[in-house]
């Protein structure tokens, strides 16, 4: 399990933890762990993208392969950058770290 990174709001009393490294929630839940960290934007795209490669996989059996490789790298794409991208959208809202 990777370090924590905290950040904090100006003026707030609580502050973030936002884990470092792989992030599993990402991996395997995709847009449903976007939302629950209330990242619109990436969770908008992350179902945009998986929604292309579940259609690339009715196109026959060929396409469907493809798409489920695309699935997993992408699936694994998300996990590797998940936490990046809460620290990011966090501080875009103000948060800075401690």
């Amino acid at each position: 399990m990777g370090a924590r990174i905290y950040l904090q709001r100006p003026g707030a009393q609580e502050p973030v933890a936002v884990a470092t490294g792989f992030s599993w929630g990402a991996c395997l839940l995709g847009f449903i762990w976007a939302l629950s960290k209330k990242m619109w934007f990436a969770a908008f795209v992350m179902l945009a993208i998986n929604l292309i490669l579940f259609a690339m996989g009715l196109w026959g059996e060929t396409a469907d392969l493809i798409g489920l490789v695309l699935s997993v790298l992408f699936g694994v794409a998300c996990g590797a950058y998940g936490n990046r991208w809460h620290r990011w959208t966090l501080e875009q809202r103000g948060y800075v770290a401690l």
